[in-house]
């Protein structure tokens, strides 16, 4: 079951994977840590991922703690979230064609609940472009 609102949440998960996965290989499996000293972020091996001028520790705790590791971990995470929305769809579709009222029921409510999940989550991409008004929580 696909529509418009999964659609456009997989393709925001596809660009945040495409991006943390094009960060150097030399930083990309690695957690990063800011270096207050030198107002740099730097991998776990040393090696320097940003330096930030006039920076604050904030702003490099920050940084830091948006590695692509991290965001790899959010991208599963939304995507199976995503999943259990679709596969509440199936069953829903499975329970309809054989007439089960109760197993239907159970499917609608959790997909609906799901549905408010995705609906937070498309919010956090209100200013894209195909973001739709609807949408909004």
């Amino acid at each position: 079951m696909t529509d418009a609102l999964v659609a456009f949440l997989k393709a925001r998960l596809d660009d945040d994977e495409h991006w943390a996965l094009t960060v150097s290989l030399e930083s990309r499996p690695e957690t990063w840590e800011p270096d207050h000293e030198n107002g740099a972020v730097l991998t776990v091996a040393g090696k320097r991922v940003a330096t930030v001028a006039r920076h604050s520790i904030n702003d490099l705790e920050h940084i830091a703690r948006q590695d692509p590791a991290r965001t790899l971990r959010d991208v599963e995470a939304a995507r199976a979230v995503l999943d259990l929305y679709e596969e509440a769809g199936d069953r829903m579709d499975r329970a309809m064609k054989d007439s089960d009222t109760v197993a239907y029921q159970e499917a609608r409510i959790e997909q609906r609940t799901l549905r408010k999940v995705l609906l937070s989550e498309a919010a956090v991409h209100e200013t894209h472009p195909d973001y739709l008004e609807e949408w909004r929580p």
